[in-house]
C-alpha cells in the first residue's frame, strides 16, 4: 500500500512539473521578446537610413574630389550649377531614380554640358539631385543661402568659417537633395570647400 501511495505521489509531482510555464515566466518571456523586437526595428531603421543616404554621401565626396582636381588645374573651382536649387539630373528628386549623363537644363550660363567639366560619372541611376556652385571671395560665400532650410539646420555649415577666406580665395558649395521615401521631407547632404566634413540633414528621408 505504501508503494502505491509513493507511486501516486511521484506521478502527481511529475504532472505538476509538466503543466507548463507560470504567469511570471510567461511575462518575462514576453518582455524579452518585446525588447528584442524594438532593438531589431531600431536597427532596421538605422540600416535603411544609412542605405538611403549612402548614395548622396558617396557622390558628394566624389564631387569634392573632382572640384579639388579642377582647382589644381584651373586655379578656381568649377561653377557648374546656376544656384543651389538647380539640381541635376532630376530637378525635383523623389521616390524614383534618374540616369546621370544627360543634358543639364539649369546649369550656369545655360551650359548643357556643365557637369561634364567635373567628370563625375556614377555607375547607376541616382535618387538624389545635385548642385555645385562656385565663386571667389568670402563675401560671396557668406551671401549664399542654405538650400531650402534654416542655416541652423546645417550645424557648422555654410556660415561658420568662410570668414577666413580672403577676397581672392575660390570656394565651392555642393548640395545633394533627395526624398527617397516620398514623404515630402527632403534629406540634404552639404559639402563646402572650407571643411572636409559633410553635413547631413534628415538622414534617410
Amino acid at each position: 500500500m505504501r508503494l502505491h501511495a509513493s507511486a501516486r505521489l511521484g506521478a502527481a509531482r511529475r504532472r505538476g512539473r509538466a503543466r507548463g510555464f507560470t504567469l511570471i515566466e510567461l511575462s518575462i518571456i514576453v518582455c524579452i521578446v518585446g525588447v528584442l523586437a524594438v532593438l531589431g526595428f531600431l536597427g532596421y531603421r538605422r540600416y535603411v537610413a544609412t542605405a538611403r543616404t549612402s548614395e548622396a554621401t558617396h557622390l558628394t565626396s566624389g564631387i569634392r574630389m573632382a572640384q579639388e582636381a579642377y582647382k589644381t588645374e584651373k586655379g578656381v573651382y568649377a561653377a557648374v550649377s546656376a544656384n543651389q536649387d538647380s539640381l541635376y539630373p532630376s530637378t525635383t528628386p523623389g521616390k524614383f531614380v534618374t540616369a546621370w549623363g544627360g543634358s543639364c537644363i539649369n546649369c550656369k550660363d545655360g551650359d548643357p554640358n556643365g557637369w561634364k567639366r567635373l567628370a563625375v560619372n556614377p555607375h547607376d541611376p541616382v535618387m538624389f539631385g545635385y548642385a555645385t556652385v562656385a565663386g571667389v571671395g568670402g563675401n560671396e560665400l557668406a551671401a549664399e543661402p542654405p538650400p531650402r532650410g534654416r542655416e541652423s539646420d546645417f550645424g557648422p555649415g555654410i556660415g561658420s568659417d568662410q570668414g577666413q577666406l580672403k577676397a581672392t580665395d575660390p570656394y565651392y558649395v555642393t548640395v545633394a537633395r533627395g526624398d527617397t521615401d516620398g514623404d515630402g521631407r527632403p534629406c540634404i547632404v552639404l559639402s563646402y570647400s572650407t571643411s572636409t566634413q559633410l553635413v547631413v540633414q534628415a538622414a534617410g528621408e
